[in-house]
């Protein structure tokens, strides 16, 4: 279960983490190593305890926690470091920023990713909670003032018509990253009359 609730950006906007892949590595007998990737998609970790120190702060995070059941209930995170369709992650959207497919004159729906490319290869991101009211879509490059809708949660644009054959579909978003409270226990020091701090806040991104 994911709330469509966003963590607040003043506590977000000072978290520390990213992307984690998960690889088997194995040394051999010949100084060699056998990887294997278990993870085809990385999931996030962070910690927001860094913006979390005054006592209205703690308390309104000792709310957001109760209110998720601990790590019970997913909720949505802004990554300030990479938050936009645009290659820096920062810069607004436009929508042409990355190709989601093409059009085959059937086809509706279309899956919202991200792509990370270099000449070794490249790697397409799943994105399935853009922000509301962000996503631009262009058609061979010409951007849609409507004729499509945009499910959150699920990370698609669907069209009211299928784009014809051979039809370059591309689009443009800011998007959150679902994530839970890592750990059940929310752990608060009471450091002097007026002053609280949260030691670590451990977040886990979620599928």
């Amino acid at each position: 279960m994911i709330d469509d609730v966003r963590l607040p950006e003043n506590w977000s906007k000072g978290s520390s983490g990213g992307p984690a892949f998960l690889t088997d590595v194995v040394a051999l007998d010949s100084g060699d190593e056998d990887r294997e990737e278990r993870w085809e998609n990385p999931l996030a970790q962070y910690d927001i305890a860094h913006n979390v120190r005054t006592p209205a702060d703690i308390a309104s995070l000792r709310a957001f926690h109760r209110a998720r059941r601990g790590a019970s209930r997913g909720f949505l995170l802004k990554d300030w470091i990479e938050y936009t369709s645009a290659a820096d992650g920062q810069t607004a959207p436009t929508a042409t920023d990355q190709p989601i497919g093409t059009g085959d004159g059937v086809e509706t729906v279309f899956a919202i990713v991200k792509r990370y490319a270099d000449v070794g290869g490249l790697y397409d991101h799943p994105i399935r909670w853009p922000v509301t009211g962000t996503v631009v879509v262009a058609l061979d490059g010409v951007p849609q003032v409507g004729g499509f809708t945009v499910q959150r949660g699920d990370g698609t644009v669907t069209f009211a018509v299928a784009p014809g054959a051979g039809v370059a579909v591309t689009c443009g978003y800011e998007f959150d990253v679902p994530v839970r409270f890592t750990e059940d226990l929310l752990s608060v020091s009471w450091d002097t009359i007026n002053s609280r701090s949260a030691g670590s806040v451990p977040l886990q991104e979620v599928r």
